[in-house]
């Protein structure tokens, strides 16, 4: 009996978290059972090698690209449809709005059973709220709809998703890459200088509802009280421009600093004092679990599965979202006594290894294409 094939689709150029658990669940999965494939989104004469493309091949995983003349070129659909029929694809595995969208439409014109993991809906614009309204529609046509917390979970099942094709899987980390090793220098390197301590970070990508205005302003309102200590914005997208001014206008040049993307960022979490998570939604954030391991104190606000990581007062602190002025007080908490957030932090580690180990996770999702596929059959 051949393997079951199951085709990615993803729509992005960088990794990202839902990027990296693609990756390595590629990696993880059993491949005398499993074949992995992904299907990338490009419009015409967008570089095949974008970070994501580059570590999947490193990753030895097929990449077969989706491409069309904008991004929802209808004639993706057909594209979709030819590499199910070439490579024949048993599950289509959508990540996204638009590969919903894509693997929905592809199926009523070629059968085929889809499944789609919800990391949550961004309503930044009106037409990112549309997709999503769209979207909730949609998913209730797939065969499984995977929700990477409990949160997301309730959401699918308020917005009509039958419970029977639900199944919650939580995010997950490869426990055993994250190891403290004594060595420094990354951080600066990747400022181009040294900068003051305490070091407070956030890694993710820069968009809205990350919510890095809100810390800006916190990181001000810390700095006015006389304190000392540097802030450091890992990622890009499209909220950096507006995000310098906002520096440059609270005056904050020494104090912000933005080296963008950075391909492994755990590599500089040893030199981090405390990860901000003031994310305005969250299916469930890797990052927090990547601190935790890396044992760094995490402070983030109460959204989405968020909750389900960082436990108020156990393995870190929690703040009420579109709040600077919590922000600023929960840093001014860890500034004057950051060792009980280190004992926090020693405690979220272990919490992660117990329950977030991403073999475990890889085996679920295994039972659940081998579930649909014994459905079908």
């Amino acid at each position: 009996m051949r393997p079951i094939n199951v085709l990615h689709l993803r729509d992005t150029h960088e990794i990202g978290g839902p990027g990296k658990t693609i990756l390595e669940t590629h990696r993880a999965i059993d491949r005398g059972r499993f074949h992995l494939h992904l299907g990338v989104f490009l419009r015409h004469g967008e570089s095949e090698d974008s970070p994501f493309i580059t570590e999947a091949r490193r990753f030895g995983m097929p990449v077969h690209f989706i491409k069309g003349g904008h991004a929802y070129d209808l004639r993706m659909i057909g594209r979709v449809i030819e590499v199910v029929k070439a490579l024949q694809i048993d599950i289509v595995h959508a990540h996204e709005v638009k590969s919903d969208f894509i693997a929905y439409l592809a199926a009523l014109f070629h059968p085929v059973p889809i499944v789609t993991t919800l990391h949550g809906w961004i309503g930044n614009s009106f037409k990112q709220r549309l997709f999503a309204k769209m979207d909730r529609r949609i998913v209730r046509g797939f065969d499984r709809v995977i929700a990477v917390s409990r949160r997301i979970e309730e959401e699918l099942l308020a917005a009509g998703v039958p419970g029977e094709k639900v199944r919650m899987v939580h995010n997950a980390i490869v426990v055993e890459r994250y190891r403290r090793t004594g060595r420094g220098g990354i951080l600066s390197e990747v400022i181009g200088r040294p900068i003051a301590g305490p070091v407070i970070a956030s890694l993710g990508r820069l968009s809205p509802e990350k919510g890095h205005a809100d810390l800006i302003d916190a990181m001000d309102r810390v700095i006015r009280r006389g304190q000392k200590a540097s802030l450091v914005l890992i990622g890009d997208g499209p909220e950096r421009p507006k995000l310098i001014q906002q520096m440059n206008a609270l005056g904050l040049q020494g104090v912000v600093h933005l080296p963008g993307y950075i391909q492994e960022p755990q590599r500089l979490l040893e030199e981090i004092d405390l990860m901000v998570l003031p994310s305005h939604t969250e299916g469930l954030p890797n990052a927090a679990l990547e601190a935790l391991l890396m044992e760094v104190p995490v402070l983030a606000t109460r959204v989405g599965g968020t909750p389900e990581v960082i436990i108020d007062g156990k393995t870190g602190r929690l703040v009420s979202a579109h709040s600077p002025s919590e922000l600023a007080a929960g840093l001014l908490e860890f500034l004057s006594a950051p060792e009980s957030w280190k004992q926090m932090a020693m405690q979220g580690k272990e919490m992660v290894k117990a329950t977030f180990d991403f073999q475990a996770r890889t085996r679920k999702v295994e039972s659940i294409y081998a579930e649909l596929m014994k459905e079908l059959a």
